[in-house]
């Protein structure tokens, strides 16, 4: 069935009724409306199986599923199951309860590309806490680890079994939506310093840039979690020196060996970088340092002729580095920056917002306060 459920009342209310755990007048709805048990909404055409486990309501996944629904049935628009979701909340009862039906545990095709092991370990605030429950509840049932699961659940060892099993994997991709990233970035981005080591161990690439050409330190939100790659790229920048000198030669740098010599607080080498090339320094690395709330190397940087109004393409957005102050919610770094002249008003490209939008979308308190004083 494929009902638009903004046009049928009966619809909207069983959906309701799914997400809010309302187990009761689900009941009834369905008794008085046996047809519309396979009712889909829109726009992703979500079953009422899906809304209840996302919800987390164990009852209404149990009645439904009692009813006939089919636990491996797809919504449209992520191309997942009921289970997908269960886990992505860490629902570890509804996972079970939909095992026990007969659910399939690894959950491959989704859009995302990461099976249901996946969605309970790979999504934004699993970072901090991926939800082990259902992870070892998968386990159980014949799910395993792909790289990106081991990697957010810190299991150094399950890396180096699955890149032993399959080499291919240190260089797999996240799917298009999470922009194509390496196991590096994913590593970089989770916050998982000790899992960089281990890639970089087995021969990740720590100058692979992902699929909108970022390069890992772009995923970094503090200067030791990637230290491993600025110590790799800092050693290049070392030989091109020596080169360069042998050589009789300017050397040639990148913005990336200066963001290296920052982070490793080599200020002798990043000096001589800016002044055999000057223009390394609109390059990204103020944006970066603020975006990793450095603020010693923010402030070396300004002091050398950093221009803090400078943008530069993050992402999808062309943005100063007061927008990744606010996106990292960091006041020390929007405070220096604005002492320095930055702009407040200036919007980035893609979304017309300024950096006081963006601390507002982000939640962050302090960079609120401070920016509307100065505003």
């Amino acid at each position: 069935m494929d009902t638009n459920i903004e046009s049928n009342p009966i619809d909207a209310q069983l959906f309701d009724a799914a997400r809010d755990c309302n187990a009761e007048t689900l009941t009834l709805l369905l008794d008085q409306h046996p047809d519309r048990l396979d009712v889909r909404n829109s726009p992703y055409k979500w079953t009422l199986l899906h809304a209840a486990a996302h919800a987390g309501c164990l009852p209404a996944v149990d009645l439904l599923l009692n009813r006939g629904l089919d636990p491996n049935v797809r919504e449209e628009g992520d191309k997942t199951y009921a289970m997908h979701w269960a886990a992505a909340a860490g629902h570890a009862d509804v996972v079970k309860r939909l095992i026990d039906a007969g659910g399939d545990v690894v959950g491959s095709g989704d859009d995302h590309e990461l099976e249901v092991i996946g969605w309970a370990t790979c999504w934004e605030g699993c970072d901090d806490q991926p939800h082990r429950d259902v992870v070892d509840l998968l386990l159980e049932h014949g799910a395993e680890h792909h790289i990106f699961s081991a990697i957010a659940m810190n299991h150094g060892d399950e890396v180096r079994h699955i890149v032993a099993r399959d080499s291919s994997a240190i260089n797999r991709r996240l799917s298009r939506n999470e922009n194509n990233q390496t196991p590096l970035h994913f590593a970089v981005r989770f916050n998982r310093p000790e899992m960089v080591a281990v890639l970089l161990e087995l021969g990740a690439d720590h100058l692979a840039v992902d699929g909108g050409g970022q390069c890992v330190a772009s995923y970094a939100r503090t200067n030791d979690v990637d230290r491993a790659v600025m110590e790799r790229i800092h050693a290049a920048t070392l030989a091109e020196i020596s080169s360069a000198e042998r050589g009789h030669r300017s050397i040639r740098a990148e913005p990336m060996d200066l963001v290296a010599s920052l982070a490793l607080r080599d200020w002798e080498t990043a000096t001589r970088l800016i002044a055999d090339s000057p223009a390394i320094l609109g390059g990204g690395a103020l944006h970066l340092m603020a975006k990793r709330s450095d603020a010693e190397s923010l402030k070396w940087l300004l002091d050398h002729g950093a221009d803090p109004n400078t943008l530069w393409m993050h992402w999808d957005a062309e943005v100063t580095p007061l927008h990744l102050a606010s996106f990292n919610c960091s006041g020390e770094i929007a405070r220096i920056l604005l002492d320095a002249g930055a702009d407040p008003a200036i919007h980035d490209s893609r979304h017309a917002g300024d950096a006081l939008n963006w601390a507002e979308h982000f939640g962050c308190i302090e960079n609120v306060r401070l920016l509307k004083t100065r505003t």
